[in-house]
């Protein structure tokens, strides 16, 4: 590594945990209470909500997935952006207002009024789909960071691992958004510096670049020749989102951990348009790529697109920008995980294992950090088999997401219409009819997968309406 690059990765490092330690007070201590753990006592700004929602949906797979996508096909993966733009303002307007201020968790919301049963067990599912989904995003992250090093691919997944550890430790979820500002303006600068530094290095214009890409289709957004593509990439985005931002642990903290239910409104709602510009902003990244390597060779120790823009950075950026790029995938990958770390600690802490023997709330929150990263670390080697990681990382959340907003919407939305025990048997029929239905898109229809959630949730929705009537007649 050059001195330079090692500077700047470390001034980065050194600034994450600065101002993680400067939130918890100059010094490691536990928070007085799960709220000001898991919600920093509803403090959260406009602006801490919004960069933290990008941040932590922008992960290692933008930064180098979304390239290797754009260079692979073309920019249709904005569709899912853009079909995003009414699946937050769904969440915002809709959503929100039935969870904002009632519980730590949304799945604590969803068991109000029922017994624990139902409450561990849709925690425990969103967990399991939360560290296979994360995993992968978490690996991709780690390619980068070996190639910079010069190390194999899992020492630099555990060095990203154990200094995401160590510092969503120390200041909790305030702690956690805070950095996350600092980590969305480093990633995007990375993106940015990407198409000044690509063009310089191919001696060719941007516009001739783009241009070349475009007259390929690489450039496309939408391919009307292929209509029902399109719909699917539309309105998959409109119930994908609604599943993720609206029902996933990670990003709903983020809101109901606003200073006030109009802001937090806000910010889910115009997160969408920034979310476009971000994912352009790569997809372009993945164009320019495309460009270059018409007229160079392609390396021969590269795997497969994935890795693609990686290589590229440590072979041609100069000293110094070369150190910001990583900095930038670090920031990507430890954005996603810390806030990925301190949702599944809340659900843990709060949802899945609630009545645990008498502790100060910090000894808990240290053992489940440690379990939660280990099972992250444990998927992320397992995902390096894997080709693909942009689909596959949306594809595992895909199968389980749709029943899981299919138990919101009718536990929480519908609830005066169809009332039922959220109990074990519940949550664990509404999950095997999604799944069940996500297998019949997949494997006997061959549907697009944007369909999953649609599938997943229509099933969940009509398993529990017949679940209620059942139960009103016994």
């Amino acid at each position: 590594m050059a001195s330079l690059d090692s500077l700047v990765v470390s001034a980065y490092i050194g600034l994450i945990f600065l101002i993680a330690w400067k939130v918890s007070g100059g010094r490691f201590k536990s928070a007085n209470s799960s709220e000001e753990q898991y919600l920093a006592s509803r403090s959260l700004s406009f602006t801490e909500s919004i960069c933290s929602i990008i941040a932590t949906e922008v992960s290692a797979l933008t930064f180098l997935g979304i390239p290797a996508f754009a260079f692979n096909k073309d920019f249709s993966f904005v569709q899912i952006y853009i079909g995003a733009i009414l699946g937050r303002l769904i969440v915002a307007l809709i959503f929100l207002p039935k969870i904002y201020g009632k519980g730590l968790t949304i799945y604590e919301v969803m068991a109000q009024g029922s017994s624990g049963g139902g409450r561990r067990m849709v925690g425990t599912f969103y967990s399991f789909s939360k560290i296979f989904s994360v995993g992968v995003r978490l690996f991709s992250g780690s390619i980068l960071v070996a190639e910079f090093m010069g190390v194999n691919v899992y020492v630099g997944l555990a060095l990203t691992t154990a200094m995401t550890f160590f510092y969503t430790l120390i200041g909790g979820l305030k702690a956690v958004v805070r950095t996350d500002v600092l980590q969305m303006g480093i990633f995007i600068t990375g993106g940015i510096v990407a198409h000044f530094m690509i063009p310089s290095i191919a001696q060719m214009s941007w516009g001739e670049m783009i241009s070349m890409a475009s007259a390929a289709n690489k450039t496309d957004i939408f391919n009307f020749s292929q209509p029902m593509s399109v719909i699917a990439g539309l309105l998959g985005g409109i119930l994908f989102d609604m599943s993720t931002h609206g029902v996933d642990q990670d990003f709903v903290q983020r809101m109901t951990g606003n200073q006030s239910l109009k802001k937090a409104q806000y910010a889910i709602f115009f997160s969408s348009f920034i979310s476009i510009s971000v994912g352009l902003l790569f997809l372009s990244v993945g164009a320019l790529l495309w460009s270059f390597y018409q007229s160079h060779p392609m390396p021969a120790d590269v795997p497969n697109a994935d890795h693609l823009f990686a290589h590229f950075i440590v072979t041609y950026f100069p000293t110094g920008l070369k150190g910001l790029m990583v900095a930038g995938v670090l920031a990507a990958t430890m954005s996603t995980l810390d806030s990925t770390i301190n949702a599944l600690c809340a659900t843990l802490y709060n949802d899945i294992l609630p009545n645990r023997t008498k502790r100060s709330m910090g000894y808990y929150f240290v053992v489940d950090n440690i379990f939660i990263t280990l099972c992250l670390f444990g998927v992320a080697y397992l995902s390096s088999k894997y080709d693909g990681l942009l689909l596959l990382g949306l594809k595992i959340q895909s199968w389980t997401a749709g029943a899981l907003l299919g138990i919101f919407i009718t536990r929480v939305l519908l609830n005066k219409f169809f009332k039922f025990e959220f109990s074990v048997a519940s949550v664990v029929g509404a999950y095997a009819c999604g799944l069940s239905a996500v297998w019949i898109n997949t494997s006997v229809l061959q549907g697009n997968w944007n369909w999953n959630t649609y599938f997943g949730t229509a099933a969940a929705m009509v398993f529990l309406i017949l679940y209620s009537r059942i139960n009103k007649r016994l």
